[in-house]
């Protein structure tokens, strides 16, 4: 018999998490039964209680969005648990590649068939990401969504994108992948293991999360009249064969920045002033619950 505990974070989705987590767990006891509930408090705590579960548990449910399951993957490497996820973000953009239905029951039978993948999850240094990287302007809008109080789910990031884009300038960086090394001036780079981030931006349309690569977007330096008139077409994946792009593939790169440049992962900013990324994939490196249905039903 299957053994479940919940990692439930309260302020996902601008505190929705909050206020659906009573019927949530409704849903749950009648779909599956019983369950362990451990709510966050504060950050990276998702993390710890992760750490603390993962060998003693059948499936750990992170219900928030991409912060909440990038902390609990970091916690859940190396033990025995598959992971499960709910979304209740502003971005969910990590949990739209396993395929889930719309609704809580639908997602919750999905869960209670046990249906299971193994998926690569990405590396930088010693943090693990499950969706992706954003480096350069990416990172400074996502440092930008999180003190934005009053919107939510897309609109967040899109008001981040029109406030950021007036004071970014471009960055020089060293980049290494596939035996390449050169220095060019870009707008943003984008490391995918899954296709969108930032609430719904698919800058990595083509990314798989079990072929044991890394899809990676470069753009180039854009002036602010590019940013305008080609940004948009990465909403829905249609940047890709602009002659600003670079797409590419691989299972390791490296950027270096002598000024320093900003990177987050999965949401979570990780610094504006890095000097060094060691990024690489750890293949097939997780269970996850997923849906194998070609198409994901409303139920």
């Amino acid at each position: 018999m299957e053994k479940y505990a919940i990692i439930l974070n309260p302020r996902a989705g601008r505190g929705k998490a909050a206020t659906k987590e009573q019927e949530l767990l409704k849903i749950f006891r009648t779909e599956i039964g019983s369950y362990d509930l451990f709510r966050t408090e504060y950050p990276n705590h998702a993390k710890e209680i992760a750490a603390g579960l993962k060998n003693d548990y059948s499936v750990i449910i992170a219900v928030g969005g991409d912060g909440t399951v990038h902390e609990t993957v970091n916690g859940m490497m190396g033990g025995k648990a598959a992971l499960g996820a709910i979304p209740l973000g502003s971005g969910n953009d990590f949990i739209k590649m396993l395929n889930l239905p719309k609704s809580f029951s639908g997602i919750l039978e999905v869960i209670r068939q046990n249906k299971r993948k193994k998926i690569d999850i990405g590396k930088i240094g010693e943090s693990y990401f499950p969706n992706g990287l954003g480096i350069g302007f990416d990172a400074l809008v996502t440092k930008e969504s999180k003190e934005v109080k009053k919107l939510r789910g897309f609109l967040i990031y899109l008001y981040a994108v029109l406030k950021t884009v007036f004071s970014y300038h471009n960055e020089l960086i060293t980049f290494s992948a596939n035996g390449k090394s050169e220095q060019r001036e870009i707008f943003l780079i984008a490391v995918g293991n899954g296709k969108a981030e930032g609430g719904g931006f698919y800058l990595t349309p083509a990314a798989e999360f079990d072929d044991g690569l890394l899809d990676v977007c470069i753009i180039r330096g854009l002036s602010k009249r590019e940013i305008f008139k080609y940004l948009p077409k990465a909403m829905n994946g249609k940047h890709v064969h602009l002659e600003q792009v670079e797409m590419l593939r691989t299972n390791q790169l490296q950027i270096l920045s002598e000024n320093g440049i900003a990177a987050h992962a999965d949401g979570e900013l990780l610094g504006l002033d890095l000097k060094r990324l060691d990024i690489s994939l750890l293949p097939l490196a997780l269970e996850v619950i997923y849906n194998d249905q070609v198409t994901a039903s409303k139920v």
